[in-house]
């Protein structure tokens, strides 16, 4: 079954797993509302407090999932070189994720080119259903959910690819620093 969900109802979707998320990310830059001014802001003069205010919510309900008993997951897919949004995401709001129990991987450009990930955004919800990511000049405007067998086997193999190669965040960082 392939179902269309707007902007509102792939949110919903994503805040009420169960039991782990699992996300993919492709794109070298994601155009999200409220995301551009910080992003600017920060090349600017570097100062990461405005954008780590106003993402304080994603860390406090990660660290609420993760006392549930539940998982969030994901690998990023780098570009190289980095974009300024992907430099944005890893120096400022990458470790405060992770510092809340959020398990983040990366796959570094030259790694990720080798492997077969299908070049969309997506994520696994509770291993029952896909949420492929839908965009419109890089911003999220909905999702379709899969659930067949075979969809559901496709999405597995490439969660299973990309989290064997890639690089705890840490790890990454301290090999680069």
């Amino acid at each position: 079954m392939t179902e269309r969900l707007d902007r509102s109802g792939f949110q919903a979707l994503v805040t009420g797993f169960e039991r782990s998320a699992w996300r993919l990310e492709i794109q070298g830059w994601y155009d999200e509302p409220d995301e551009g001014e910080l992003v600017a802001q920060w090349l600017a003069d570097g100062d990461p407090a405005p954008t780590l205010t106003w993402f304080a919510d994603w860390p406090a309900w990660i660290a609420e999932q993760g006392r549930a008993g539940k998982r969030f997951e994901r690998v990023r897919v780098l570009t190289d070189p980095l974009t300024d949004y992907l430099r944005w995401q890893l120096d400022v709001i990458t470790e405060p994720a992770i510092a809340a129990g959020e398990d983040i991987r990366v796959l570094p450009a030259a790694a990720a080119a080798d492997l077969e990930l299908g070049g969309q955004d997506f994520y696994i919800l509770d291993d029952r259903q896909v949420a492929v990511l839908d965009f419109d000049g890089g911003q999220v405007i909905g999702a379709r959910l899969l659930d067949s067998a075979a969809d559901m086997a496709t999405f597995r193999a490439i969660r299973a690819t990309a989290w064997d190669h890639a690089e705890r965040f840490r790890e990454y960082r301290r090999a680069r620093a």
